[in-house]
C-alpha cells in the first residue's frame, strides 16, 4: 500500500494546483466507494469518484494539502493532513482532517475522508 498511498498524495496535489481531476479517476477501482464526513455524499466507481474530487474541489479557490503523518497497512492507509487556501468567496481557510483509503499497488478500493467542517459553516452563517 506504500506506492499506493503515493500516488493519492501525488494525484491529490495534483486536484490541489491544477483541478486535475484524472490522476484520481485513473487510481480508482470500478467498484469503490467514496464518502465524505456527511454522509449525504457517497459515490461509486470511476464516474462517482470523478464527481467527488470535482465537488471538492469547487469549494476552493485557491488550495494546498500538507500531509503530516501516515500508518499504512498491507490493504488501507490513514492520512492525516492540513489544507489551507482560500474558499470561493475569497475567504482564508485552514482545516484538518484525515482520509483513510483502501486497495491494492493498482487501485483504490474506498477512499473516507473525515475533516473539522467548522471553516465551512463559519463561511454559510457568514460569521468569522
Amino acid at each position: 500500500m506504500h506506492s499506493m498511498t503515493e500516488r493519492f498524495t501525488d494525484a491529490l496535489h495534483r486536484i490541489d494546483s491544477d483541478r486535475d481531476v484524472q490522476p484520481m479517476v485513473d487510481l480508482t477501482g470500478d467498484d469503490a466507494q467514496l464518502v465524505k464526513l456527511d454522509e449525504h455524499h457517497e459515490t461509486r466507481g470511476k464516474d462517482g469518484a470523478k464527481t467527488f474530487w470535482e465537488d471538492y474541489r469547487n469549494v476552493f479557490g485557491d488550495l494546498e494539502t500538507t500531509f503530516t503523518h501516515s500508518v499504512v497497512g498491507e490493504d488501507s492507509a490513514a492520512l492525516e493532513w492540513t489544507s489551507t487556501g482560500t474558499l470561493r468567496s475569497g475567504k482564508p481557510f485552514r482545516y484538518r482532517g484525515v482520509t483513510v483509503i483502501e486497495g491494492d499497488e493498482d487501485r483504490l478500493t474506498g477512499v473516507r475522508t473525515y475533516y473539522d467542517s467548522a471553516a465551512f459553516l463559519q463561511e454559510r452563517a457568514g460569521t468569522a
